[in-house]
């Protein structure tokens, strides 16, 4: 009983990390319009890039967040490195959260 309530918090912790991902996404396509307007303009492909990664990330959050792999405390220290290094720190506060109590229903 206890095992499953942590695998819940695990998913809506994995489910609020993709949705906020909007934030920084949207960051970078504000960056995007500015920079597309101004002397950044033949380099402004790079924004969406990374607006194109986080983009991605987020939907693939969003249709694991109930797969069995989150189970597995490896591979949510993999995701973390991922989500601090390319997509954004704000993200990476709710996949600590999940990784927590991934780490609790594994003990």
């Amino acid at each position: 009983m206890e095992s499953q309530k942590y695998q819940q918090k695990t998913v809506f912790w994995l489910r609020f990390s993709g949705w906020l991902c909007l934030l920084p996404a949207s960051g970078w396509l504000y960056f995007y319009k500015i920079a597309s307007q101004s002397s950044f303009g033949n380099n402004s492909y790079l924004f969406l890039l990374q607006l194109l990664v986080i983009v991605v990330f987020a939907i693939y959050l969003l249709v694991t967040a109930n797969n069995q792999r989150w189970t597995k405390p490896k591979n949510l220290q993999i995701l973390m490195i991922f989500s601090l290094l390319c997509v954004s720190f704000i993200v990476f506060i709710p996949i600590y959260l999940a990784y927590s109590n991934c780490k609790k229903l594994n003990r």
